[in-house]
């Protein structure tokens, strides 16, 4: 299909699928550009979910904020997510436009953001390397937190419970004259969701699996205690989805030190705990067999994980005139894992206890510490530029890999400017250098045209870049499912890994086109894109471990379409419509996990000034597996209830998520049937 039929299907397709969170185009947005800029006069394509919409959602967290998006893919077990067909991590996730220090494998838990600490979150479409660097070839969620905005000590508590979640949040804050205060702390609890399943176990025999009553098996020695002692299979509570406990607690604090000068702290510490039975590729056993320990395949297991994070920030803002802003913010973050694999068959595998059979170890601490420096100069109201400095220093400690410190220095300009009358540039340039002898220049050139007073038109051309990260490069270690994971200048001759892999970083170039109608009665938005990713790096499989290469080159190519409008004065509607064409171009294959079109529809209808109903469905189409299987699209629709001020002060709300018990492929994982939760939310 080319470009030209996606984008006129889109824009039939739009009149009747949704995504929520289309925003008002007045609305002003920062992340795009790091100045203040309406939605309608960025050359890039942003979605806003305001606070609103959050509080409306039922949501207790920032996985099932964005799960209702049809802007961002985020798969069922919420173990990945994408924008725009890239991977998870080509995606940038700030919290208050700063960096998260997540997993090794750039995956942020988003789990672990409260949804009612968020006062909005703002999604940059597209590649963002110009401000943000590398991990932003795909686009940057940016998560703002509520701030003090109030003479009086204001605040909230809620509490939501339902058949697979519990949460409890808690915020106060105060405005005084010169300094404010904001207070949170939230806990989420999580049950797991399973589906039984059968492990057929095998024990590796020269190199072979084999059942334990294969005959062919040694009938003495090691071999033989073992396969006595194992079944040929065992039932299994496979989790889809883990038990999960979070607790949070976080400060903010803003003092003025004189009409131009302030100064502000935050901080944040999480506690995390996960757990969850699975069936391992491989496990290793007490028994000694030849070379090493022997080995089994297709082991019940149960995966242990207690994460700790703390973060630190503090800043300073100058404005030197009235056109001239000086910023400048450290922020210091500590990262600790520790992730332990058991298996309740631990004395059939020869160990003399559950905790002596623990498998996949990895205790870890990750260490960020970034230093920011922008320098905003509004010429007139027409002309405007930021010139902007970045250090980041990585300090990673680990037992699946040990690693120097890494650091990334960057510099970049971008220039605002009104060049005729309705008619705006943006464009700039940056330069990163890292610690591993890696030089990147990224360009970006876009512009907006008012057609007319409710018209837009945009067009904007970028350049991103991906360094690759710790785990590519250093990894050694035993995966929770068995398997063997070497960073690519990692040598493991006992595993066959004989040379180091120079491994290069991946470079994108993306252009996209847009639309945007900003009416009375509705608002509307297209936006056509194409990017080219070359060196893409990817996990690749031997057959006793994987590693990460430069193997493919990538087109992605899509559609967006996006709609809102209120025909009726009670009732509204939201729709859009994304289509995603990506191919590996070296081997003419469809890149896996990324599903064709994501859409969905959004009905709100306010019963009385105070009661309001709304269903949110999200269709996500066909993709395949890594095993290059087509997967089927499914439908999920969730129905929420919403009555404001039922008591003083005080909302209720209900809903039912998956009201219609919709399923998947197992290989996308489960989600909850169909279950029911309530909340009430006590506003001071």
């Amino acid at each position: 299909m080319n470009i030209n039929r996606l984008f006129l299907s889109s824009v039939v397709s739009s009149m009747y699928l949704y995504s929520e969170g289309l925003q008002s185009f007045n609305d002003v947005v920062i992340t795009a550009t790091k100045t203040e800029n309406s939605a309608k006069e960025l050359t890039t394509a942003v979605q806003i979910i305001s606070v609103e919409q959050i509080e409306n959602s039922g949501a207790s967290n920032l996985s099932e904020i964005l799960s209702s998006v049809a802007g961002v893919y985020i798969n069922p077990s919420g173990s990945t997510y994408r924008i725009r067909g890239m991977e998870h991590a080509d995606t940038l996730i700030l919290i208050d436009g700063r960096r998260v220090n997540g997993e090794f494998s750039k995956i942020f838990e988003l789990e672990r953001i409260a949804a009612d600490m968020i006062e909005r979150v703002e999604i940059l479409k597209g590649t963002s390397s110009l401000l943000y660097g590398s991990d932003a070839m795909g686009g940057v969620i940016n998560i703002i937190t509520k701030k003090a905005t109030k003479d009086k000590l204001r605040g909230s508590i809620q509490v939501i419970g339902g058949e697979y979640k519990r949460s409890a949040d808690f915020i106060v804050s105060k405005k005084f004259k010169d300094t404010s205060f904001t207070l949170f702390t939230n806990y989420i609890n999580r049950d797991s969701y399973s589906k039984d399943k059968v492990a057929n176990i095998k024990i590796m025999h020269s190199g072979v699996e084999k059942s334990p009553s294969n005959s062919t098996l040694p009938a003495t020695g090691n071999y033989g205690t073992l396969a006595s002692a194992l079944s040929d299979s065992y039932s299994v509570n496979n989790d889809y989805l883990y038990n999960l406990e979070v607790k949070n607690i976080g400060t903010k604090i803003s003092h003025n030190l004189n009409d131009a000068i302030s100064l502000y702290f935050d901080f944040s510490y999480l506690e995390e705990e996960k757990d969850g039975e699975y069936i391992s590729d491989s496990y290793a056993t007490a028994y000694a067999g030849g070379s090493g320990n022997i080995m089994t395949k297709y082991v019940p297991a149960h995966q242990y994980n207690k994460n700790k994070r703390l973060d630190i920030a503090s800043g300073l803002d100058y404005f030197i005139n009235d056109n001239m802003h000086l910023n400048y913010n450290i922020a210091y973050s500590r990262y600790k894992k520790d992730r332990k694999s058991y298996t309740p068959l631990y004395s059939q595998l020869g160990y003399s206890s559950y905790e002596a059979s623990a498998f996949s170890v990895n205790e870890s601490v990750i260490k960020y510490l970034n230093n920011n420096l922008q320098f905003t100069h509004t010429i007139s109201e027409n002309n405007r530029y930021i010139l902007g400095a970045e250090h980041r220093i990585n300090d990673t400690t680990s037992t699946a890999f040990n690693v120097n410190n890494r650091t990334y220095t960057s510099f970049f300009a971008q220039h605002e400017y009104d060049i005729l009358k309705n008619l705006k540039l943006i464009y700039g340039a940056r330069y990163d250098k890292t610690s591993i002898d890696e030089d990147e220049v990224s360009f970006s050139f876009g512009g907006v045209y008012r057609l007319t007073n409710n018209l837009f038109l945009k067009a904007n051309y970028s350049e991103g870049f991906r360094s690759p990260d710790d785990r590519e490069l250093y990894v050694d270690q035993t995966t929770p499912t068995g398997k063997k994971k070497l960073g690519a200048e990692v040598i493991d001759s006992s595993h066959g890994k004989t040379s180091q892999y120079k491994l290069k970083s991946e470079k994108s170039k993306s252009f996209e086109v847009g639309l945007l109608a900003d009416f009375d009665i509705a608002d509307f938005e297209i936006n056509a894109y194409q990017t080219d990713v070359d060196d893409r790096i990817s996990e690749v499989t031997y057959s006793n471990y994987t590693s990460f290469e430069n193997i493919s080159d990538t087109k992605i190519r899509g559609v967006e379409s996006a709609l809102s409008f209120s025909p009726l004065e009670d009732f509204y509607i939201d729709m859009s419509f994304a289509y995603v064409d990506a191919k590996n171009e070296i081997e003419n294959k469809e890149l896996v996990e990324i599903p064709k079109s994501i859409a969905g529809l959004t009905l709100k209808y306010k019963l009385t000034k105070s009661v309001e109903l709304k269903t949110i469905t999200k269709y996500v189409g066909e993709q395949y597996s890594s095993d290059e299987v087509k997967l089927g699209g499914y439908t999920i629709t969730n129905l929420k209830l919403n009555v404001t001020n039922i008591m003083k002060d005080t909302d209720f709300f209900v809903g039912v998520d998956n009201i219609f018990d919709k399923q998947m492929d197992d290989y996308l994982g489960l989600i909850p049937q169909s279950n029911f939760y309530a909340g009430i939310k006590y506003k001071f």
